[in-house]
């Protein structure tokens, strides 16, 4: 009888002819080697299922296996996650890599902290050519990570591991088809720590055609619903116009003074909803409140010195702000005077 692996690294598959190899290399060439590769293809129309296929003749490890139909993301996922054995599971998207000591780094954090359901990594964002763009670094803190997730979600599909006991009991729900991962993530959290590794273990392909606008806009549509759902099982009711507010401050490059008013009251009000649940440590919930109204005003100061006096008046001003921190927003703002 074969021997269990402790890991499933899952990989749904379609059309990614470009970057499957690539991406199925650079699991079979991690330091970490007790693991099933379960690869499903969706329906590919590309040479996708053949490299796959050629792949699994090659290594033991890997198992393939083809949808008779389109079934899209959330379907393939849920089927992949059932089809696995491990004690955790690990994505990795088609047209990513790991770093050679990702599974490794993240099986060792996980076993000696029993206590975190699901860690991600830093990603290093790519082009299509494989060409470095930029570097994300997400939140590191569980009990901040909790914060964060009303706002957005702060990991990356491809770089998560998630204990397989943790996982919610119908896995990705299907009425969330763009913001699937963020719903998952929510859950987890409920009832389980969450965390990221501060170290950067994935490289996370940009596709140049991207999301459609439709696309885009549905999946901010979803994610306040996701947002929504996620604060109602806290037994917090949040509005859509708070939510709105609170993406405002993490996702928008630029803030009209108008605006401004209505984020900070969106934040003040999330700041007293969260302070009186016990679920969340009142340390982290002023730390996450107090950054993200200096990125609020932070994308306002094109607006001149009127947002100074706006950000240090306010209630949610925190003298604990960092020295560094004054003088970015002083300067940029001087400098738009």
């Amino acid at each position: 009888m074969d021997k269990t692996p402790i890991l499933s690294v899952l990989m749904p598959v379609f059309n990614s002819e470009l970057f499957v190899a690539e991406a199925i290399e650079s699991i079979l060439n991690q330091t970490f080697k007790d693991f099933e590769f379960l690869i499903l293809d969706d329906t590919s129309t590309d040479k996708s299922s053949r490299i796959i296929k050629n792949f699994e003749q090659q290594d033991s490890r890997i198992k393939v296996y083809q949808n008779e139909k389109n079934l899209g993301v959330v379907e393939s996922r849920n089927k992949l996650i059932s089809l696995s054995k491990g004690k955790y599971i690990a994505w990795l998207d088609s047209d990513d890599i790991a770093f050679e000591k990702r599974l490794e780094k993240q099986i060792n954090f996980l076993e000696a902290h029993p206590e975190i359901g699901m860690a991600g990594a830093f990603p290093i964002i790519i082009d299509e050519n494989g060409n470095k763009i930029r570097k994300w670094q997400f939140e590191t803190d569980p009990q901040k990570l909790k914060i964060e997730l009303f706002f957005h979600s702060p990991f990356l599909s491809s770089s998560v591991m998630i204990r397989k006991s943790r996982l919610p009991q119908d896995f990705y729900d299907s009425k969330f088809p763009v913001a699937e991962d963020f719903d998952l993530y929510s859950k987890i959290s409920e009832y389980s720590e969450i965390a990221n590794i501060a170290k950067f273990l994935v490289k996370y392909r940009i596709n140049s055609k991207g999301l459609s606008k439709s696309n885009t806009e549905k999946m901010e549509q979803l994610s306040i619903q996701v947002i929504k759902e996620h604060a109602e099982r806290l037994g917090i009711k949040l509005e859509e116009n708070t939510i709105k507010d609170l993406r405002k401050a993490k996702k928008t490059s630029k803030i009209a003074l108008e605006e401004i008013a209505e984020i900070e009251s969106s934040l003040i009000s999330l700041k007293n909803l969260l302070s009186k649940n016990n679920y969340f440590d009142k340390k982290a919930v002023n730390g996450v409140i107090q950054k993200y109204w200096f990125e609020a005003c932070r994308k306002s100061t094109y607006n001149g010195l009127k947002i100074l006096g706006i950000f240090f008046k306010s209630v949610l001003y925190c003298k604990k702000l960092s020295l560094k921190d004054n003088c970015r927003l002083f300067v940029r703002a001087l400098i738009k005077f």
